[in-house]
């Protein structure tokens, strides 16, 4: 984060979406800068590339530019446009951009925020934490180092806040060494730098080690005078950047194999970025980009030639290029240049004031296409999405997943995705008989010939005998996205399974469920078992209910294990038997329907059986795979 020279602050009537297209607006007395696409390269690459440019301080100048990389074009601004609603735009002095889940993140320093946005910039809602500087992920929590102090309290501990992802609630917080700055995870530790960057001449000098499952600082390792980078390597290495103290105490990179120094190096160290087994460092006082191994810190022919950069700033190695960024004088626009690793330089883009954070995404984006250009390959054979959630009165209600107070239907939801999109491995459970999940994939799942998709819970099967075992069968619909609007609100269709046609199975069944009745309790969970984050005083289904399954067989209670066609009755190793045909969809009246695809599915427990001291039959749902994707 650099300062700079305020500057005189206007109020625009125009706000240029694209070259070519105009509309009029105004933000207070804040500038309004342009979106404008620029067309950079005509090379041809998978996804899109975010810049964050933090902006000089006190300007409200923070900017998130955007490239497509497979159209070759580069909007800058691209923040202004998704929102052009946002009063203050993103902010004053960007801080740090990362990619997690379905989300983007931007820590604004001195707007004393962490924006929270979808994968195409659009703001979802922010979290509210003073001086934050940077971020790190597991699971659904996000940490935020934290200075807390300010240059006229530089004395005052920094802290590190824990996050909830589905909430942006902050759950925790830990203190820390003073000034804290990067972290990151290694198994269940967060290690932060602390810089002390308020301290001047007395700067921190060490690492904060928290342990994530208490959340709380158990040491401190000594590693050198001002640390402020932080990465991890594929050898559980620890590379941080140590700034020194500008004047006699030079900078160095100091790497850490669990609490031992295995190696100091002395380097200046404006980023790492870390690939392989080859740690990438930008030297911003000799304007170099060294290249070091992580197995052996020696240092490897670099070829890629930054000497006539004027500030190297952002830095971001991947797979077939290397971006690096030149802040060039700190005050006005810098430039993103895109090189090969064989040192050649692909391409360059002028960016906003000061180009230091890269994040880059698998989506490719427009302006004038609401439509993300992927390549089908890029399809996800997973959960993408939780539409709704909404369980019966259940023993595993309202902690699969975890309720917290002040949870509403979008949070529950965020939190069944973090449980079993993307091959989580997390569970949800569904409650009594009519309490259903509905789910979707980043596609439609095309009906052809045999299986098309598999629904996986946690079902298994009696020792020996595998007729009989846990089986807490739900019953699979289906749903075309016939209006086109993203939403489950077109006509729905049952997958017939083999009690479909049974005569003891009810069809158009009824069932009501009030908070005041939820008063039944077994030994084992106690809290409520009314679904806590619904606000109405009951919920009432409608759907099919089988006939009870649950039976006495050589002394133990269990149930039979159906033919085929529903969710959470056969063990996840049975593919055939956790696996589903869209072609056997009948609508309301039971007659075969034929979907060509379907964008929807909508998951119930299909029984109306408690079972006294062990509770009530009900599905849980570990994931979701579309067949036709995994096999390619």
């Amino acid at each position: 984060m650099h300062s700079g020279s305020k500057i005189l602050r206007i109020c625009s009537a125009i706000f240029i979406v694209l070259c070519s297209l105009y509309m009029t607006g105004c933000r207070g007395d804040e500038v309004i800068y342009p979106t404008i696409g620029t067309q950079v390269t005509e090379e041809e690459r998978e996804g899109g590339l975010y810049v964050l440019c933090e902006g000089n301080m006190g300007s409200n100048k923070a900017r998130l530019d955007y490239i497509n990389l497979k159209t070759g074009k580069y909007y800058s601004n691209w923040y202004g446009s998704q929102n052009p609603k946002q009063l203050k735009e993103l902010g004053d002095v960007g801080n740090d951009l990362q990619a997690y889940g379905t989300r983007l993140y931007a820590v604004i320093n001195c707007s004393h925020k962490v924006e929270v946005m979808d994968r195409k910039a659009r703001h979802i809602g922010q979290i509210d934490i003073p001086n934050c500087r940077y971020m790190a992920f597991r699971g659904d929590k996000m940490y935020v180092s934290a200075y807390v102090g300010s240059v006229a309290t530089p004395e005052l501990l920094g802290s590190v806040f824990e996050v909830d992802t589905a909430t942006l609630s902050i759950t925790n917080e830990v203190k820390v060494g003073h000034q804290p700055d990067e972290l990151c995870i290694i198994d269940d530790k967060l290690y932060v730098a602390n810089s002390g960057g308020y301290l001047m001449n007395k700067y921190d000098s060490t690492v904060s080690v928290i342990d994530l499952n208490s959340f709380t600082e158990i040491k401190k390792i000594p590693v050198g005078l001002n640390p402020t980078r932080i990465r991890v390597d594929d050898q559980k290495h620890l590379w941080i950047g140590c700034q020194g103290n500008y004047k006699d105490v030079k900078p160095s990179i100091v790497v850490l194999s669990g609490e031992t120094v295995v190696a100091r190096i002395p380097m200046a160290c404006a980023n790492i970025s870390i690939l392989g087994s080859t740690a990438y460092i930008l030297d911003n006082k000799n304007h170099i980009l060294h290249a070091m191994s992580t197995i052996d810190f020696t240092e490897i022919k670099q070829p890629i030639d930054i000497s006539a950069f004027e500030n190297p700033y952002g830095l971001l190695a991947t797979t077939d290029v290397i971006y690096i960024t030149d802040a060039k004088n700190y005050v006005s626009s810098g430039v993103l240049h895109c090189y090969g690793y064989d040192g050649k330089e692909h391409w360059s883009a002028k960016t906003g004031d000061i180009p230091g954070h890269l994040c880059r995404v698998g989506e490719a984006y427009d302006l004038n296409s609401d439509t993300t250009h992927s390549e089908p390959v890029k399809q996800s054979p997973y959960i993408s999405h939780v539409y709704e959630y909404l369980p019966a009165t259940g023993q595993f209600v309202n902690l699969l997943p975890k309720y917290k107070e002040g949870d509403n239907e979008e949070s529950m939801c965020r939190k069944c995705e973090l449980a079993i999109a993307n091959n989580a491995g997390g569970m949800i459970c569904l409650g009594g008989w009519g309490g259903y999940v509905t789910f979707g994939f980043d596609h439609s799942v095309q009906n052809k010939d045999g299986y098309d998709m598999r629904i996986l819970g946690n079902a298994f099967s009696m020792s020996g005998n595998a007729a009989f075992g846990s089986s807490e069968p739900g019953i699979v619909m289906v749903s075309c996205d016939d209006n086109k609007n993203g939403k489950p609100d077109d006509k729905w269709f049952e997958l017939k399974g083999a009690l479909y046609d049974d005569s003891s199975t009810k069809h158009n069944f009824t069932k009501t469920y009030t908070r005041a009745g939820d008063t039944i309790r077994n030994p084992f969970h106690q809290q409520p078992y009314y679904p806590q984050w619904i606000n109405k005083e009951s919920i009432t289904f409608t759907g099919s209910v089988l006939a009870p399954i649950t039976q006495k067989v050589s002394g133990q209670s269990v149930q039979r294990v159906l033919d085929y066609g529903y969710v959470d009755n056969k063990p996840n190793t049975d593919i055939e038997g956790t696996s589903f045909d869209i072609s056997w969809a009948v609508d309301a009246e039971g007659k075969s329907i034929s979907l060509p695809c379907i964008d929807f599915i909508r998951v119930y427990t299909a029984v109306d059986e408690n079972n006294g001291a062990t509770g009530e039959l009900s599905t849980e749902i570990t994931g979701a795979i579309d067949l036709h994707i995994a096999a390619h």
